[in-house]
């Protein structure tokens, strides 16, 4: 199954600048706002075509339950392996670049799927969705970052992954209406088509393109580097649960695991939306360790609950913990260093993200195979107090030591 998860430029002035009525630099502009509807246009595709791909591989190509899995893990393989590339690329041609690659490259890949009579075909189909997702991913957040004000952009990072969120949340309800009523092709391009749209709203936000005579930037940004692996360990639990509840679920005697997700899914946006501003109020320290808690306590939840009703409750805590995590650790990515490396400091820090989603599951299984699932599910939230640690020893002092110099260059 699909793990959701997982998730800004101008030649003329940008309102984000004006200040507010509040005496706050105004975030929710019209450009921030085409952003995200840029953004929730691409997302709704990738978060309908993510529960259809498995049906379509088995019921029109005749595949496997095995086949299913090959052709939807190539989808992470291509995010994987372009992701760095596109944080070089936004890095000299401006981030908005990204988003639109991403938006076309989505576009071919569902059209890629009206001709699609093999197993390989599907799998071109996903490599170009992994592709999009690289792209338009990296693209988004840096846009939300550069659109953002300074004191802002925890607050900028919430909102963007809302919309991430709403896509994924509202694509499998559109994409499964569609295909009642008609066929898959007709899902294909129904979904094609928003993607294209999503290209187009993307060509009204501002561009700034970065030094195009400049140097490349690092394939590895280490700015991204130390939250990225926060990052990689923190994500553990929540990918352990989102991969092995369904298989726990029924030994505890929940059947129907669709409204786990549907609880962690609303808990994901209620947090961002009601503590939006929490990592620049209390600073991304603060925020991150509180977001890991949360990760270890959840786990520990499912660990221990074994009933459905503690499923349900580890499900929306460790949601908490997701929602806050992320945007707490985005504002670290990007301090301190100029707007023309934030692709490619970004792409790093989401990179690290992909090889940890990739691991987890494997070797989780591992973990449950051998001693099950209680063990299992602890040891995940084990790797949140790793995670919690690294934060303290790397990150807190790095932050403090940027936060010093901001304060002295004003």
């Amino acid at each position: 199954m699909s793990i959701w998860l997982t998730a800004v430029s101008s030649s003329f002035p940008i309102s984000t600048s004006m200040p507010s009525g509040h005496g706050e630099e105004r975030l929710l502009s019209r450009e921030f706002l085409t952003l995200a509807a840029a953004t929730m246009l691409y997302f709704v595709g990738m978060g309908a075509s993510n529960p259809l791909m498995p049906k379509f591989v088995v019921e029109e190509l005749g595949g496997t339950e095995a086949t299913a899995g090959l052709v939807m893990g190539s989808f992470a393989v291509a995010a994987l392996f372009t992701r760095v590339g596109f944080g070089r690329l936004g890095d000299r041609r401006g981030a908005r670049r990204l988003l639109v690659i991403g938006c076309v490259t989505s576009t071919l890949g569902l059209l890629l799927l009206l001709v699609a009579d093999t197993v390989p075909l599907a799998i071109a189909s996903r490599l170009f969705m992994g592709t999009a997702q690289a792209a338009s991913m990296t693209g988004s957040t840096v846009l939300a970052i550069d659109l953002a004000p300074e004191s802002r952009r925890g607050e900028a990072a919430s909102y963007i992954l809302v919309a991430f969120h709403l896509g994924l949340g509202f694509g499998p309800v559109i994409g499964e209406a569609i295909l009642n009523a008609s066929s898959y092709d007709t899902v294909w391009l129904v979904l094609a088509a928003l993607a294209l749209v999503g290209a187009a709203v993307s060509m009204l936000l501002p561009h700034r393109p970065g030094d195009l005579g400049g140097p490349p930037s690092r394939w590895i940004h280490p700015s991204g580097l130390a939250p990225g692996v926060v990052a990689a360990f923190g994500v553990v639990g929540f990918v352990t649960f989102s991969t092995f509840v369904p298989l726990y679920g029924p030994e505890i005697g929940l059947q129907r695991i669709g409204f786990v997700f549907t609880v962690a899914s609303l808990s994901i946006a209620a947090v961002r939306i009601v503590f939006a501003s929490a990592p620049d109020r209390f600073g991304p320290v603060r925020t991150g360790s509180t977001a890991l808690g949360l990760s270890a306590f959840g786990s520990v939840i499912v660990a221990m609950w074994s009933v459905p009703a503690g499923v349900f409750v580890a499900a929306a805590v460790l949601a908490g913990g997701m929602a806050l995590q992320t945007p707490s650790l985005i504002p670290v990515v990007v301090e301190g260093i100029a707007p023309g490396e934030r692709s490619s400091a970004m792409a790093t820090f989401t990179m690290l993200m992909d090889v940890s989603i990739a691991l987890t599951a494997p070797l989780i299984g591992l973990i449950v195979s051998g001693v099950g699932y209680r063990t299992a599910f602890l040891t995940s939230g084990a790797t949140s107090l790793i995670a919690l640690a690294v934060l303290g020893g790397r990150l807190a002092p790095r932050w403090r030591m940027l936060t010093e110099q901001r304060s002295a260059s004003k």
